[in-house]
Parts: structure tokens; sequence; C-alpha cells
């Protein structure tokens, strides 16, 4: 009797796993597969160090996924585990296809366009070996309707005030914006947080002695994935606007799977997001633009540690717009988990340190 009990017994909870748990356990034990084998195709490349770096300042809880089924460890653990399912899951999606959930730039060219070297990795922006469309490289760009003045000597006809403007801000994706207090991710066809951060960065850089310029045309309202085409001409118009620029800088927020925390900095006793630079490497000079980056990091290193991500997001196939000045950067201000008040704090931030740089290199 005991003996046919325990076999009833036994019998029942192999059926109520069988039931209930075999298929969620299968899902998690898929991506717990992926996510090893993402990291030994790292190890293999060479990437792994900023793989495992990124998913453990988004605080990735490894640990949720290897205890997943222990006796006891789910049930006062529920929030933690589901959060490990949702994360396991976005991550096993974008190594599978490259298609960030959150990020709708990823949807239509991750899968279609994998790229031959393997899966791109997670939290390098815009799917760098596949990024979005940027256009041709139209030389040259037309940007201004001519005014039968062209024998007219250039310096006779710049912007009054044009000389001592050192800083460019323009924005590619205008809609951009940060969700982190409940807002929109993105206000299509408008200007977005983005811009308030590229306005609060001109100010800044004005508070701090620097000439800088803001141009607020939108770019994205009509195709998102074509913005750049749109952007370059803003871009080139600024260049010759304002001859004496040493940088020009895109503003944009990054893009995080769902399920991952927002990353922030203690910068003067409050929170602010992190910033991240992206150099694209279609770009004939793009080694000035980086060598300038890495001044730009090491010195925010010295003067608010943690402010900027330690490495350098590279896009291999895409220029974004950085062919046009050896100064040419993209900077993003968080992600969309991130609020405003913490990207506008990082952009006070950033005025300073690019302020202090231009101060060197003049003495």
């Amino acid at each position: 009797m005991l003996r046919e009990d325990f076999y009833h017994r036994q019998k029942k909870q192999f059926n109520i796993w069988t039931i209930k748990a075999w298929m969620r356990g299968f899902l998690l034990g898929l991506a717990s597969f992926l996510v090893i084998l993402g990291l030994v195709y790292a190890l293999r490349s060479g990437s792994s160090l900023q793989f495992v770096h990124f998913l453990t300042q988004q605080s990735f809880p490894f640990e949720a996924i290897l205890l997943e089924g222990a006796p006891g460890y789910s049930q006062p653990e529920r929030a933690r585990v589901d959060l490990a399912r949702h994360q396991g899951v976005a991550v096993s999606l974008f190594l599978l296809t490259g298609v960030n959930i959150s990020d709708p730039r990823t949807f239509f060219l991750g899968y279609f366009s994998h790229p031959p070297q393997g899966p791109v990795w997670l939290g390098w922006a815009y799917n760098p070996n596949d990024p979005e469309f940027e256009g041709p490289i139209l030389e040259p760009i037309a940007t201004q309707v001519p005014t039968g003045n062209e024998d007219t000597d250039p310096q006779d006809t710049l912007i009054p005030g044009a000389k001592e403007v050192k800083v460019g801000i323009y924005n590619t994706h205008n809609s951009e914006s940060y969700a982190g207090d409940g807002g929109l991710e993105r206000l299509q066809g408008e200007n977005g947080d983005v811009v308030t951060v590229g306005e609060t960065l001109k100010k800044a850089l004005e508070r701090n002695g620097v000439g800088a310029v803001h141009s607020t045309q939108i770019h994205d309202a009509v195709d998102f994935m074509k913005a750049y085409s749109k952007s370059v001409v803003t871009a080139t118009q600024m260049t010759k606007d304002y001859p004496s620029l040493e940088f020009l800088i895109d503003i944009h927020r990054d893009g995080l799977p769902r399920g991952f925390s927002k990353s922030t900095v203690i910068v003067k006793g409050q929170k602010t997001s992190r910033v991240m630079v992206v150099i694209g490497k279609m770009n004939p000079h793009w080694q000035k633009n980086e060598a300038l980056a890495k001044e730009l990091m090491a010195l925010g290193e010295k003067k608010y540690p943690g402010l900027f991500a330690p490495n350098i997001s590279y896009a291999t196939d895409a220029r974004y717009n950085q062919h046009l000045s050896d100064g040419g950067l993209l900077l993003e201000f968080g992600s969309q988990l991130n609020t405003l008040e913490e990207a506008n704090g990082a952009a006070e931030a950033v005025a300073e340190i690019l302020a202090e740089w231009l101060r060197e290199e003049v003495s």
C-alpha cells in the first residue's frame, strides 16, 4: 500500500511537471544554451569581455538561470526568476536573429542580413555590422541655394559669430525619448527628449565659455531608416556655416531589450545616464575620430569616473556622418530606460569635459 501510494505520488508529480513546466523549462533551457553558445563564440572571436561586461553592468541574473528548477528556489525568488526568463528570452532572440525587441532599427535588418562573421553583440548600438541605411555618400552635397555671388570671399559670408562656434550639435533621430519616468520612448514626427538633451549641452557649453550651435531640424519624420540621408545635409551645412568647429556631435539614446535595467552613474551627487561613444569605420579618417573620442573618455574618467561607457561601440559598415569632420562623434546619452533628467545631467557633465579639452587644446 505504501509503495503503491509512493508510486502514485511520484507519477502525479511527474505528470504535473510534464503539463505545467516542461515547455517553460525547455524554453529557458534553450535560452541558457544560446547564451552559453554566444559566450563560446565570443571567446573564439575575442569579444567576450565586452559582452560579459555589458551583461554584468545590467545586473543580468546568471545564477537565476543556472538555478532554474532547483528545489525550493523558484517560489521565494519568483519575481527574480520571472525577470531572468524575460531577460534570457530577450538576449536569446538578439543572439539568434540580431533583433532587439526594444529597438525598431533592428527589426528589418538584423534577421534578413545577418553579418557573415557571426551574430552582433548586445549593447553594440545600431546593429553595427548591418547598420541602418545611410544613403550614398553624395559629393558634393547640395546644402544652399546659389546666391549668384560665388566670387565673394567665403569669410565675408560667414554667419555673425561663426568663428567663435566650436561645437555643432544635431540629432539624426529627433523622435527618440526617455521612458524612465513614464513617458513615451519615441515621439513620431516630433522633436523628442534627445533634442532637449542637445539644447542642454549647447547651453552648458556656452556657460563654460564655449561657442556652440544646435540644429533642431527633424530628420526621421518620414522614414526613420533613412534619417542619415537627411541629417547628412544638416551636418554638412553646419560645417560650412561654422568652419571653426572642433566637434560635430550627433546626439542619440540607446535602445535596450525589455527586462534590462537602466545604467546610471553618480555625478555631483546626482544620478545621471552614462554616455556611449559610437564610431563608424566606413570613413577614411575614422582613426582620427577614434583618437579624439579616447582623449575625451580619458579626460572624463578623471573628472567623472564611469560617466563614459568604457568601450567605444564600432560600426564597421557605417559612417554616421563622421566623414564630414575629424571631430565627428555620435554620443548616446543613456537608453530609453533612463529619464530626461538623468540624460540632461550627463549633458552638463559632458559640456564641462568638452570645454576642458578645448582649453587644453588652446594652451
